[in-house]
């Protein structure tokens, strides 16, 4: 069991370091980075603050910090939202242009991390990382 945990660790590794290399070019962190491709592929919805911080789990704090560097890298903009107590956010022209350019490098890499596994491999890699993943998300294990 320890074995496959360190695979995890691995992998983990392995991604943020070759992730935190390629967006360093561009003046971005991991994390600066996800909540880019959040803002981007969930369009249908008025991203907030209050949304953000609990999509991605992180305290408001946190999370206006992450927005004020994209803001002054002029990455996302801020509008009055359409109940006029929260701000929405979005991604402006250049936030968008960031992503096109880091995505052809994410392209690259599935190519290069999923080299050598069939269609079949990946569909069942794909429903055990999901079981694990609901596994981790249980209250079991959160209140251990």
């Amino acid at each position: 069991m320890d074995g496959l945990k360190c695979y995890f660790k691995k992998i983990h590794n392995q991604l943020k370091s070759g992730f935190t290399r390629a967006l360093c070019k561009h003046g971005l962190t991991c994390t600066q980075f996800d909540l880019l491709v959040y803002l981007d592929t969930h369009t249908e919805q008025q991203n907030t603050l209050t949304n953000l911080s609990a999509h991605f789990g992180v305290k408001h704090t946190s999370m206006i910090h992450v927005l004020k560097l994209l803001d002054e890298k002029g990455f996302i903009t801020r509008t009055s939202s359409s109940d006029g107590r929260s701000k929405a956010i979005l991604l402006t022209g250049r936030g968008r242009q960031i992503l096109t350019d880091v995505r052809g490098k994410g392209t690259l890499l599935n190519e290069i991390m999923f080299d050598g596994l069939s269609e079949q491999d990946m569909q069942l890699l794909k429903n055990m990382l999901q079981q694990i993943c609901t596994n981790l998300e249980s209250d079991t294990f959160q209140h251990l």
